[in-house]
């Protein structure tokens, strides 16, 4: 949610009705995962996001599970209607970690197309690098999702 520098309302909703709806994060408190999230996002910032692209590239999922990240991440840039490239780039980034073919992905994934899987920088550290060379990421007000001038 946080790899365009912004959480949207829309996004924490997806979110918490997937839950609600699929079960799909397990018997997890939702609500309490979330703000621990914020916490650690507002505490390492953009280390954060390296530190999940890390855990996805060590956790080897298999197709269905590579699947099902993809689709959430997508549901989750396009909850807001509000598509930027970061995302997208982002998307790639994930997309690089997962042992899956680009055409299994256009085929099951609802939304992506051929934009989202060619890779513009064929080079994954080259790619890993031009994302956070361009991401910033604000401190978020775990009450509101807003990026915050400060907190002190």
């Amino acid at each position: 949610m946080a790899c365009d520098g912004d959480i949207a309302q829309e996004e924490v909703d997806l979110i918490k009705s997937l839950d609600d709806e699929n079960h799909l994060f397990g018997d997890i408190n939702i609500d309490k995962e979330l703000n621990d999230l914020l916490a650690e996002i507002n505490d390492l910032g953009a280390r954060f996001l390296k530190s999940y692209l890390n855990l996805v590239k060590e956790s080897q999922l298999n197709e269905e599970n590579s699947i099902r990240l993809l689709d959430v991440a997508v549901k989750i840039i396009k909850a807001d209607n509000i598509i930027k490239y970061s995302e997208i780039k982002f998307f790639k980034v994930i997309k690089a970690n997962l042992n899956i073919s680009d055409e299994n992905i256009l085929e099951k994934v609802e939304g992506v197309d051929e934009m989202w899987v060619a890779q513009d920088i064929k080079d994954y550290g080259l790619l890993y690098d031009s994302y956070f060379d361009n991401i910033e990421l604000p401190k978020f007000d775990l009450k509101t999702l807003s990026p915050q001038e400060e907190l002190n």
